[in-house]
């Protein structure tokens, strides 16, 4: 089975698989920054025009101003 597949070129091209081809949706998720909670340290994905988030590890505890 193994022996089939070497060797032969792909028929289709590449991607990562979840490709949509929609490049308003992929355009709005770059205007994302990325903050550090104060309380736990973890990373969160915020849009811009946030003015505060609330961690998702942290939960209600772990509110943060921007």
């Amino acid at each position: 089975m193994a022996e089939e597949k070497t060797g032969k070129k792909p028929n289709v091209e590449g991607g990562s698989g979840g490709e949509t081809g929609s490049s308003a949706e992929v355009a709005g998720r770059t205007r994302q920054l990325i903050y550090t909670c104060f309380n736990c340290g973890a990373g969160n994905y915020v849009d811009p025009s946030w003015k505060y988030f609330t961690c998702w590890r942290c939960g209600p505890d772990g509110l943060n101003y921007i």
